[in-house]
């Protein structure tokens, strides 16, 4: 029996669409996956199914019960539960007072049926998610696999007929994740409906008996697993274009950027061709109790371009935190220019040469575009606004158009090329930078990977590029590194990598080996 059902559901954010008459079906007793790549609409469908966003078309069926208008909190009461990728759990309490918690407002609310004791019920619970060996432990000291585990038995006080997971795999070993594996088997088996948001391909292909894929707010695919990963839209929305990646070697430039004059960059001092400019050796980190990088080795070559491709949650924007310093690793070592960094604070690190430019862009939005360059200026000895804003002008003429324009008011495509420009202020010899191509329309993406071809060609600039869609990134790239599970399995160059990325993205043999 189909427990839920969303019809046609839009969304619209203004004059972006968020959602486009979205059809989604989750039966009882199976796991159902909801999987895209980032910006897909995957979050603002779970918003519209528990109630936190009203669709402007479409409903949503709880049974035969059209809940398209009840609130959060009575959609809740009927019998859907949701836990949230971000872990939220009383830390000082025990595992066994966190669930009981969670019965008492179920039972205040009358959500909770059971005529079992509150402790009794508590006990049961903990045992179908296999956490009754430690019942009695502080939550705060727990593992994070288990912790997760936590979340959904909180989740199922509520003695829900359909669970909504956000991301239950985040931040979980390979172990972790097969224990997650097995408790979503056991809850499936009384009859319980469960959709699963989750980028871990593995665990979706090992869990889903069926599976569901958003692109850019549309459904492009439904169906089994198989056919899933086989299917070419599929792999199209998750690696990119793969004419892309022939195009970017020979491409001219779009008519907002021109050729890179040589000197806009200057050559970088380069260390000796045996020595990385940015080496990594088994390094580990992550934040508070969750670790993200599970011992990554890697070694850049100087004026290189370096991709870091892999799905969502693989750990590649930890790892850029890494390298520029804004995220200490808690053990291995982190060298640059051949020194060691480990210690080097991210202001330190800039100011020697390694410049970001993050995922989100980091601009400030009531600022003009001049204000912003002008704020890179800010204390650097002999750096002048004038020069700085010639610069970025000659590099992408567009920003010189808007020059007193709010960058808040840009377009996305523009906003992206103001960081970039702001990066180019600092003359970096390393340049790290976080998914450039997220939000942007296909052509500006083509333009900004002109800009980076050029940079590098032009001057010894090195670049480590974290990018989801893989084809993108492997058009520019020298050598290039697949991640899953904050770990690095394949490295070499972009024609070797191939195997282990399609394993990375869409589930296969690679990620079934991993250990």
């Amino acid at each position: 029996m189909t427990r839920l059902v969303a019809q046609g559901i839009t969304v619209r954010f203004g004059g972006l669409t968020a959602l486009n008459a979205v059809d989604l079906a989750v039966p009882g007793g199976q796991v159902t996956g909801l999987i895209g790549p980032n910006g897909a609409g995957k979050t603002t469908l779970f918003d519209v199914l528990t109630g936190l966003r009203r669709p402007d078309e479409g409903s949503v069926h709880l049974g035969d019960l059209d809940i398209s208008r009840l609130r959060t909190h009575r959609r809740a009461r009927l019998g859907i539960a949701r836990t949230f990728q971000r872990l939220e759990v009383f830390g000082t309490l025990s595992v066994r007072d966190n669930v009981l918690v969670a019965l008492e407002a179920a039972r205040h609310r009358g959500a909770g049926r059971s005529s079992d004791s509150a402790g009794v019920a508590a006990d049961r619970i903990l045992e179908r998610v296999r956490l009754s060996a430690v019942a009695e432990v502080a939550a705060d000291v727990l593992p994070t696999g288990s912790a997760r585990l936590l979340e959904l038995a909180r989740a199922l006080a509520s003695n829900p007929r359909v669970i909504l997971l956000d991301e239950p795999g985040s931040g979980l070993s390979t172990e972790e994740t097969d224990e997650l594996s097995r408790v979503l088997r056991d809850l499936t088996a009384d009859g319980t409906a469960v959709l699963l948001v989750e980028h871990d391909m593995r665990l979706v292909m090992d869990v889903c008996a069926s599976i569901n894929v958003l692109d850019f707010g549309s459904l492009i695919a439904a169906g089994e697993p198989a056919d899933i990963r086989a299917d070419p839209a599929v792999r199209a929305a998750y690696l990119g274009d793969e004419e892309t990646e022939t195009a970017l070697g020979g491409r001219t430039t779009g008519a907002h950027a021109r050729a890179v004059p040589a000197a806009t960059v200057p050559a970088a001092t380069v260390p000796a061709a045996t020595e990385p400019i940015v080496e990594l050796r088994d390094v580990r980190a992550g934040y508070g109790r969750i670790e993200v990088l599970h011992g990554v080795s890697l070694a850049v070559p100087a004026g290189t371009v370096y991709a870091l491709v892999g799905p969502n949650g693989a750990g590649k924007s930890t790892l850029l935190r890494v390298m520029s310093g804004r995220t200490p690793a808690t053990s291995g070592e982190v060298r640059l220019n051949g020194q060691r960094a480990n210690r080097t604070s991210a202001r330190r690190l800039a100011r020697g040469g390694v410049c970001s430019v993050p995922e989100g862009r980091g601009i400030f939005p009531n600022l003009t575009v001049a204000e912003n360059l002008l704020m890179f200026t800010h204390r650097r000895h002999g750096l002048k606004a004038r020069d700085v804003a010639d610069r970025a002008y000659e590099v992408f003429p567009v920003l010189g158009q808007r020059a007193g324009q709010l960058a808040g008011r840009l377009s996305g495509g523009q906003q992206q090329m103001l960081a970039f420009a702001r990066a180019l202020t600092t003359q970096p010899e390393i340049l790290l930078i976080d998914e450039l191509s997220m939000g942007l329309a296909p052509l500006v993406v083509t333009e900004l990977y002109d800009i980076l071809r050029q940079l590098v060609d032009s001057a010894r600039l090195t670049i480590v590029l974290a990018e989801q869609f893989a084809h993108t990134a492997l058009g520019l790239a020298d050598r290039a590194a697949v991640m899953v599970n904050g770990r690095i399995v394949s490295d070499g160059l972009p024609a070797d990598i191939e195997h282990a990325m399609v394993g990375a993205y869409l589930g296969g043999e690679l990620a079934d080996g991993l250990e």
